[in-house]
């Protein structure tokens, strides 16, 4: 796909743009092969004869000058062809010359002219961003993590057995360089905390050994759960009296721990932590987890019987070497007393080891943690100072590091990030390739290059050849875009007094391929109309690319030279070999000039079958992605359509997506065409809805403001209001109407006036009540008999 050596013989002369833009349109058509151009000789004529030694020596050393050194020999008379020399020297010369160039090849000027890497992204990648990045991924992307890399391992072999390709889906495992690296630090870091955080009163070294005193009962429980979940009653119970933990408490029962001020004597502190890491270290040579309980009962009895508390370097000791044995559960138990119980403060070690048990127990989750608490996304920290903004604005001191770059201000505290050291990078890059999180790995590669950090190349490898494993695209446009945006630190890394080696070299014109197979080819019309001068077209960033281009084509060519050296110098020591008959040696030189000749062809094809592959799964994944936006539109159209349908006539038939979408649509249409039977019928409808729609209209303006607006919660999701529900709301309007007038009504009688002499009448005896005027008879006008004398 991207031939990079194809440019070799117009390389030699000039690197300039005027050239290459010359070379681009004058020699991309010209189709450069590795086979050997013979001619086609007519009948009768003499065919050449087999290259020999001194066509191999001519040979190298018009192709193979830069870095070889010839032997040279006199002509043997006897063997040597007088016939024909310049036409074989010619030919042998062309075979040798083609393994600097790739078979079916682009030139380097066809890289150039590629578009420049888009990534979500403009400007380079800085240390906050990779910290953003990382730490704000919610926590249930961060579980879709397995299941995404296991996704993109299906469907790399799939690809693989459409093509017929071989398939290896391990992802290399890490080394022990970071591991080493951080026993190193480990090691080296005794006692530069000392006076930081020490117990210096009785208070503060009681409750050092409180926590203590909790982290061995915790360890010793631990260790005999995970022991007794492996083998189930082989081993004694902690309440027995000769279980481990039994020993434990009578330990501490005869007052250990007895720890002693650290400050009151410096050399017996650093010598006795010393000796406690050594004597852990004896411990975790000899582990058995057959016999976890009985070690873990040995590595509390020396944490309870030091002379002084155990520092941040004995913690660091067991996180690291619990880790490296397996015992995650144990290694857990000193992680959290670390962090939620000590006050002590964490190193570069510290930070190392949290970070590789994270990534030793598979805990994605836990590996972020740690990287939260760092970087200052967590308003707990990692250990280090956490101020407020009213304590930092008091103290000049903490001014200098009350920035966006040494501290976080989260939840009205300023939170002091850990360092980020190369050291701290390589350690969270080996966490990322083993998660599978290969785009953050290479926004992290891109912020190594931009701090100018001569990264382990054993990393860059498994990051490189992750990606090509995965055939992840917007990862390889991430580190592309990367060693573009830092192609000083990039051609350092390739051309350096240190480069990389070999492998990553391929791996890096894998990737150059991966990134073109997967770029849309553009016509020079489309070039110059569609192109965006601001990303794309800036002669900075041409610059950039063919410096990148030319790199990578120097390297794999100073490395191909190289082996011809070897070879070449093997071949001459066959041939110069007497003890062995002539077409012995003969034969045995051409087979090496034969295989370094197919070498490169070989190269070539691999480097194309990865293009291939990137650029099957590019489009596959295009028309996966355009195939739903299809289907996504058909759903809209038809829902769209069905809408005209009344409401009353609509059935599961115009909804069903299992329905073709073009008898959806015949089925909806009907009603939508003038004079057919169905536009009458949903004429009526509307006309139906309309006064439906006025009624309701006319039914919620008649209702007082405080009932209309309960109507507004009944709303559908289209908005409207169904009829019955405003029918109910004025029924229920007419109810309280009528309760509220009966209520006033029956208020009104009981307020009205009483007559004042009602009662006094009501209390006088019947014989006594002579004076009351008999009623008066019916249809009488008040003239009627006066009363009768009693004779009172």
């Amino acid at each position: 796909m991207l031939g990079l050596r194809s440019m070799a013989a117009q390389l030699r002369a000039c690197h300039c743009r005027a050239c290459l833009r010359a070379t681009k349109y004058t020699t991309t058509t010209k189709r450069v092969t590795t086979t050997t151009t013979t001619t086609n000789y007519t009948e009768g004529s003499r065919r050449p004869r087999k290259l020999l030694r001194g066509d191999t020596f001519t040979t190298y050393h018009t192709a193979a000058s830069t870095g070889a050194v010839a032997f040279e020999e006199p002509r043997q008379q006897d063997w040597w062809p007088r016939s024909e020399p310049d036409e074989r020297s010619a030919e042998a010369r062309r075979s040798l010359a083609a393994l600097l160039h790739d078979s079916a090849s682009r030139d380097l000027a066809s890289v150039v002219a590629s578009p420049y890497p888009d990534v979500p992204y403009t400007r380079p990648r800085e240390k906050l961003d990779f910290f953003w990045d990382l730490c704000k991924l919610e926590t249930s992307s961060l579980k879709d993590v397995p299941r995404k890399l296991k996704d993109r391992l299906n469907t790399a072999r799939r690809l693989r057995s459409a093509l017929g390709l071989p398939w290896n889906p391990d992802i290399p495992a890490a080394k022990d360089t970071t591991l080493a690296r951080c026993e190193e630090l480990l090691f080296a870091d005794t006692g530069v905390n000392l006076d930081a955080r020490e117990p210096r009163t009785e208070k503060h070294l009681e409750r050092t050994m409180e926590m203590m005193i909790e982290l061995t009962d915790r360890l010793m429980v631990q260790s005999w759960h995970v022991t007794e979940a492996k083998a189930p009653g082989t081993h004694f119970p902690l309440t027995c009296a000769e279980s481990p933990y039994n020993f434990h408490k009578m330990l501490r029962n005869d007052g250990y721990p007895a720890y002693s001020y650290p400050m009151e004597d410096l050399e017996t502190t650093f010598l006795q932590r010393a000796e406690l890491n050594k004597t852990l270290l004896q411990l975790f040579e000899r582990w058995n987890p057959r016999l976890r309980d009985r070690y873990v009962g040995k590595v509390c009895y020396n944490l309870l019987v030091c002379s002084v508390p155990p520092g941040i370097e004995n913690y660091s000791f067991l996180i690291l070497g619990f880790s490296f044995l397996g015992e995650h559960e144990l290694s857990q138990e000193v992680v959290d007393s670390l962090l939620y119980k000590s006050q002590m403060k964490p190193t570069e070690a510290t930070y190392l080891c949290l970070l590789h048990h994270y990534r030793l127990k598979r805990d994605i989750a836990g590996f972020q943690s740690i990287a939260r608490r760092m970087f200052g996304f967590d308003p707990r920290g990692i250990g280090l100072i956490r101020r407020g903004p009213y304590f930092v604005a008091n103290y000049p001191q903490l001014h200098s590091w009350a920035n966006p770059e040494e501290a976080a201000f989260m939840d009205g505290l300023y939170i002091r990030r850990a360092p980020f050291t190369q050291d701290v990078a390589e350690a969270m890059m080996e966490g990322l390739v083993d998660f599978g999180m290969i785009r953050e790995g290479a926004k992290l590669f891109a912020v190594c290059l931009r701090e100018q950090w001569t990264f382990s190349r054993e990393l860059i490898w498994r990051l490189f050849h992750s990606c090509i494993t995965l055939m992840d695209v917007p990862a390889t446009k991430l580190i592309i875009r990367g060693l573009l945006d830092n192609i000083d630190q990039a051609s350092l890394l390739l051309l350096g007094p240190v480069p990389v080696s070999s492998k990553p070299v391929r791996q890096m014109r894998n990737l150059l391929n991966i990134w073109q197979a997967t770029t849309l080819p553009r016509s020079s019309d489309a070039f110059d109309d569609d192109f965006d001068d601001a990303d794309f077209k800036t002669e900075s960033d041409k610059t950039r690319l063919d410096h990148l281009a030319t790199a990578v084509w120097i390297r794999e060519t100073w490395h191909h030279t190289s082996m011809m050296n070897v070879r070449l110098r093997h071949a001459a020591r066959v041939v110069l070999n007497k003890d062995k008959p002539l077409l012995d040696r003969l034969d045995t030189a051409m087979s090496v000039v034969v295989e370094l000749e197919e070498r490169p062809k070989r190269e070539t094809e691999k480097s194309e079958r990865f293009g291939r592959l990137a650029r099957l799964d590019w489009l596959t994944a295009q028309t996966t992605t355009a195939d739903f936006r299809i289907r996504n539109f058909e759903k809209m159209l038809a829902n769209a359509v069905a809408r005209n349908t009344p409401r009353q006539l609509q059935s599961w038939v115009i909804f069903s997506e299992t329905v073709p979408l073009k008898v959806r649509l015949a089925r909806s249409l009907k009603y939508c065409t003038l004079g057919s039977i169905e536009h009458h019928i949903a004429t009526c409808f509307a006309l139906s809805k309309e006064i439906d729609l006025q009624l309701k209209r006319n039914l919620i303006q008649a209702l007082p403001l405080s009932y209309a607006a309960e109507l507004e919660k009944k709303q559908t999701t289209t908005g409207d209001v169904r009829l019955d529900k405003i029918l109910d709301q004025v029924v229920r309007y007419l109810s309280d109407v009528k309760i509220r007038q009966n209520s006033q009504r029956a208020r009104k009688e009981a307020e009205a006036e009483p007559d004042p002499f009602a009662r006094l009448l009501a209390a006088i005896p019947e014989p006594m009540s002579f004076w009351k005027k008999n009623p008066a008879p019916a249809g009488a006008e008040g003239n009627g008999p006066t009363p009768e004398n009693t004779g009172w």
